[in-house]
């Protein structure tokens, strides 16, 4: 019996062994399950671009204002009233038209009373003229009569009174006529500067119209009807545009190696659009504060698709080139002068430093920290870390699975109305 009793014991044992085993390799497999599901759920899932070079020309790149060819002030010759305006800001107008218009009332009436005075001191010149005729033949009577009588008086004809008296009236009649000529004389002169005077008044009336002294665009117009301008007072500005130029600034230590006539390429901001110039213009001196040459960069604009105070990039060109790589300007991370992209190197986010270039609203030029071939990890930058596990969809299929699921989208749509037309 005791036997019996020892042999269940054994089996009751052996079988609490075995379901021990058989739970611990059940809890074995369960927690490895569990490690790989939580391994698989811990990838994240990331969209990647393989970095490309591509050439870029190798010479600097400069921010730049662009700058009119000319410009122009318009300003008033005289101190009047504006009865009319002619023209706004960003209008284009022709050399020789009209700006606006001045009260001319006030100098119409002095042309008027000018042209009067005129013609009243012409009537009083031709009646001195005809004074001075009479005189002309006074004088000479009396020139006659005082050779005689000086002739009688030398041979003892008549008496030294008779000969006085011709004497007098000679000498009277020659004081008379000299002072005639000189009331012409002076008629004449007066005559003249009132002509002066009148000519002056119709250069005031044609100064009452302003007009463009070139050809541009107006800018910075002060000039309104009812307004009192000064004479010599700035009414607005003109801008000649048939070219631009677009300044940059040039370090000392760079200066020789940009030549008058070299080109260059120049993108207005907000544009992708370039536009071909040329190096006009080289300062012989650098800005003694700040050590760099100005430098003008002549660009076509009979188009007159430009204007001035636009900002651009210049780009000058060279004969060398220069391998670049361009990414998303979005895959940076970090602050300025301290960026990292994040690279998938082999289902690892790995954190790279870089050092960036030019940049523009889309992206950004990488000049060191990433090759050619890299896998730039473009999305959920913000919240990867270094050494984070990911998984990686390149943009290009990114791109495809949208449009296949758009597609698919449309089919399945189609499919149901097909399906409801057969129901019915």
């Amino acid at each position: 019996m005791k036997k019996v009793k020892k042999i269940v014991i054994y089996a009751v044992i052996v079988i609490a062994v075995i379901g021990c085993g058989t739970v611990a390799k059940g809890k074995l497999f369960s927690d490895k399950k569990e490690v790989t599901t939580s391994a698989a759920v811990n990838k994240i899932s990331v969209e990647v671009q393989t970095a490309k070079a591509e050439e870029k020309n190798s010479g600097d790149t400069y921010k730049a204002t662009l700058e009119a060819y000319q410009q122009g002030i318009i300003t008033s010759k005289m101190a009047a009233k504006v009865i009319s305006v002619s023209v706004e800001n960003g209008q284009y107008v022709n050399a020789g038209d009209t700006i606006a218009t001045l009260d001319d009332q006030d100098i119409q009436n002095n042309i008027k009373s000018a042209q009067s005075q005129l013609q009243i001191s012409e009537q009083q010149l031709n009646s001195s003229q005809v004074a001075l005729e009479k005189l002309q033949i006074n004088l000479d009577d009396a020139k006659v009569n005082y050779d005689r009588q000086k002739a009688l008086f030398d041979a003892d004809a008549i008496s030294q009174k008779d000969f006085e008296t011709a004497e007098k009236t000679f000498n009277s009649a020659q004081a008379d006529f000299n002072s005639g000529l000189a009331s012409i004389e002076t008629a004449k002169a007066s005559i003249e500067a009132q002509k002066v005077n009148i000519e002056n008044l119709q250069d005031n009336l044609k100064n009452t119209i302003i007009k463009a002294p070139i050809s541009g665009v107006i800018s910075e117009k002060s000039l309104n009807i009812g307004q009192m301008v000064a004479q010599g007072s700035a009414l607005a500005k003109i801008n000649d545009i048939s070219f631009v130029y677009a300044t940059i600034q040039v370090p000392q230590e760079k200066i020789n190696s940009i030549k008058i006539g070299q080109a260059a390429e120049i993108t207005v901001e907000g544009s992708d659009k370039t536009i071909n110039g040329t190096v006009k213009n080289i300062d012989l001196a650098a800005d003694t504060s700040t050590r760099v040459f100005n430098c003008k960069i002549a660009i076509d604009n009979s188009d007159k698709s430009l204007y001035p105070g636009v900002f651009a990039k210049v780009d000058l060109i060279t004969d060398e080139k220069t391998k670049i790589i361009n990414v998303p300007i979005n895959v940076l991370v970090g602050s300025e002068g301290d960026y990292s992209v994040f690279i998938n190197d082999n289902g690892t986010a790995k954190k790279q430093k870089v050092t960036i270039g030019e940049t523009d609203e889309n992206n950004v030029e990488i000049t060191s920290g990433i090759q050619e071939g890299d896998q730039i990890i473009c999305t959920n930058t913000s919240t990867l870390h270094d050494g984070n596990k990911v998984e990686a969809v390149s943009n290009e299929d990114s791109n495809l699975a949208e449009e296949t699921s758009a597609k698919n989208g449309d089919s399945s749509k189609q499919n149901g109305d097909n399906t409801k037309e057969v129901s019915e």
